[in-house]
């Protein structure tokens, strides 16, 4: 009752004393002459209540109304205080945020305590507030927020003279505190936990669906394929190798037939191949394509598999090798005794090369030498079985000791071979830094080594490492045919780094979920992405802009993606809440609440992981279409320059005016 008895009883003390000075400001006026515009106020000392109207332009009631308003604001903890001024005009300074920072300045207004000025007939308004700065505490609102009531202010009350209306409503939007800092730590407290249990949702609801599918899943059919693949890659190999001492023993004309058929069978395989090739490249498969490629593989295999077991029999009855056993197992003999030096050959080479050329060049021969000791030492075990086969006549036996022993030589023989196709590939590359050779020949020598290494191991390589032989050659093919020296070029090169990459994979189990990228750096239309798999030796040695990526299991990282989203989710959310609500935090909790779940949800199953949603889906500007023109334009031009105080320099630092009306 004391504090608003002593507002009352100074209102009519205010009457008195606003007419005195309207009277001294018309003498002034009078003896100034034209130095001050008619109606213009210097900044004066404030009434000793909230309300200083020298314009008069409120009624008894209002002020007594708006005293009251703006004391219960003051009264309020952690609200800011707000003083007001209205004057017919501005004068000494003219500009409206001036005079009112002057007209604070005066009346020594702290940090909290904010003032709006109105000028009732020059038709402009402003609000001074202290923002804080080196030393300087700043007041609750932020400088936009200032701004804001500023522009509502003005186009909605003042416009139409509604001056009580005006000073009400800037109340009602003080009257809207921050937060308190505990607000935040249990929003963000309730956020974590909205996160770990989406999370912990997401993941059981994952597992589940896993477990389900797991039956059904294509990657063990993508898996079985590969190595289905690999398996049938090797009977070919295999066949190729007997096929060619069968030739030696019958001559060509009785083999044709079993040579066109291993071209039938390896012509399968490329296509088979090319199909796993698109199920291990980085571009995402739908359910049907992958399903229609698998069974694909599968089918061409077992078709491989049946072809060369009905000819196998055939080969088996051509040979008859039980009825010369005796020759034939002295044929083997000398060509076991034959082979006996291509180990120290091999070792001798190898010394040779490991002296010119850097370890990395030989990873894919380097132990060469070993493996042919290997296939050796076998292959003399397999002449003690073959010997022991013939002395029991066991057919059966006899026929399979024979087909080891001619594998184990073979292998070494082409074991030996590579080394020295290895090497032609590096004596290329070496003549093409003096520019001696051409690319084309480069990758020619290069692909003839790598297959030369896959053909001396039949399935002892990967699936991956048998693709990327296989795109090697389509590589090379396309480069001989080009027609374009710079798509052929382009080709060759292609060609000749993933030749190499197949000699860094030689002996080495590619990553199951290996992926191969196309080159970023190919934008020409005829060139088809060349592709490969990139590994830390061949990017080293070849320092190519090729890409690796390793697919990981969604359900490996979604934790992280959800938290990540929800994360994300909930600060757009706050942005939102704070645009759209109005500060109310009712409206600014169910915002970040929602933007957490979803971009919880979107952050575990969406594509990029990310979480929330758009800045421009979340909240937007309030009320931005019934602010009149000239709010952007004043805004803008109030932000354009700084002004200074002798108070500090943060109050209402950065603006240069006020606001017409």
């Amino acid at each position: 009752m004391g504090r608003t008895a002593f507002r009352v009883e100074g209102l009519m003390k205010n009457r008195m004393r606003r007419a005195a000075v309207l009277t001294a400001a018309l003498l002034g006026g009078i003896l100034a002459g034209p130095a001050l515009s008619a109606g213009a106020q210097t900044p004066p000392d404030l009434d000793s209540g909230y309300v200083s109207d020298f314009s008069d332009v409120l009624s008894d009631a209002q002020e007594t109304r708006l005293e009251k308003r703006l004391g219960e604001l003051a009264s309020s903890d952690g609200l800011p205080e707000l003083y007001v001024v209205l004057v017919p005009d501005f004068a000494e300074p003219s500009n409206a945020l001036a005079w009112a920072d002057a007209t604070a300045l005066r009346n020594n207004l702290a940090p909290d305590q904010y003032l709006l000025a109105i000028a009732t007939e020059g038709r402009s308004l402003a609000i001074s507030a202290e923002y804080g700065g080196d030393a300087v505490a700043a007041g609750p609102l932020s400088e936009d927020r200032v701004l804001q009531i500023e522009d509502d202010l003005g186009s909605r009350y003042l416009a139409d003279d509604d001056w009580a209306g005006g000073i009400g409503f800037v109340a009602d939007e003080f009257a809207k505190a921050p937060l308190p800092w505990w607000v935040w730590v249990l929003g963000i407290a309730g956020v974590g936990l909205v996160i770990v249990v989406v999370t912990q949702l997401v993941l059981l609801v994952r597992r589940r669906r896993a477990l389900a599918a797991e039956l059904r899943t294509l990657e063990g059919q993508k898996k079985t394929a590969a190595r289905r693949l690999v398996q049938t890659d090797e009977a070919v190999r295999t066949s190729e190798q007997e096929l060619g001492f069968v030739t030696a023993e019958f001559g060509e004309e009785t083999t044709a037939s079993f040579t066109a058929l291993l071209a039938d069978c390896r012509a399968r395989l490329q296509e088979a191949f090319q199909l796993l090739e698109k199920l291990q490249d980085a571009e995402e498969d739908s359910t049907a394509e992958t399903r229609e490629w698998t069974n694909t593989i599968l089918r061409l295999c077992v078709e491989v598999d049946d072809d060369l077991d009905g000819r196998r029999q055939e080969l088996a009855s051509l040979r008859a090798l039980a009825e010369g056993a005796a020759d034939t197992l002295a044929r083997l003999r000398t060509a076991r005794a034959d082979a006996a030096t291509l180990q120290s050959e091999a070792a001798d080479r190898l010394a040779s090369l490991a002296a010119a050329f850097a370890p990395a060049d030989l990873i894919g021969v380097v132990d060469n030498a070993d493996q042919i000791g290997g296939r050796l030492q076998a292959a003399d075990v397999q002449l003690e079985a073959l010997q022991r086969a013939v002395d029991a006549r066991k057919p059966k036996a006899i026929t399979d000791a024979v087909h080891e022993v001619e594998r184990l030589l073979a292998e070494a023989k082409e074991l030996r071979s590579a080394i020295e196709a290895q090497a032609d590939a590096l004596s290329a590359r070496s003549a093409s830094s003096a520019a001696a050779a051409s690319t084309l020949e480069q990758a020619t020598t290069a692909v003839r080594a790598a297959e030369a290494s896959v053909q001396a191991r039949p399935g002892g390589v990967s699936a991956f490492t048998l693709s990327r032989l296989n795109a090697a050659q389509r590589l090379l093919a396309t480069a001989a045919a080009a027609s374009d020296p710079d798509a052929a070029q382009r080709h060759a090169a292609s060609a000749l780094a993933t030749a190499e990459q197949v000699q860094s994979l030689i002996g080495e189990a590619a990553p199951e979920r290996g992926r191969f990228v196309r080159s970023a750096a190919s934008t020409h239309p005829a060139d088809d992405g060349a592709v490969m798999y990139d590994t830390a030796v061949s990017a080293a040695a070849r320092e190519s802009s090729w890409q690796n990526y390793v697919g990981e299991d969604d359900t490996d990282g979604m934790g992280g993606k959800a938290v990540a989203g929800g994360l994300s989710g909930g600060v757009i959310g706050l942005f939102g809440g704070m645009a759209v609500g109005e500060g109310n935090p009712g409206a600014v909790a169910m915002f970040v609440i929602g933007g957490a779940v979803l971009g919880a949800l979107l952050g575990a199953f969406g594509s990029s992981g990310g979480g929330g949603g758009s800045s421009s889906g979340w909240g937007g500007s309030s009320g931005s279409s019934s602010r009149r023109s000239w709010s952007s334009s004043s805004r803008s031009s109030r932000s354009s320059s700084s002004r200074s105080s002798s108070r500090s320099s943060s109050r209402s630092s950065g603006r240069s005016g006020g606001r017409r009306f």
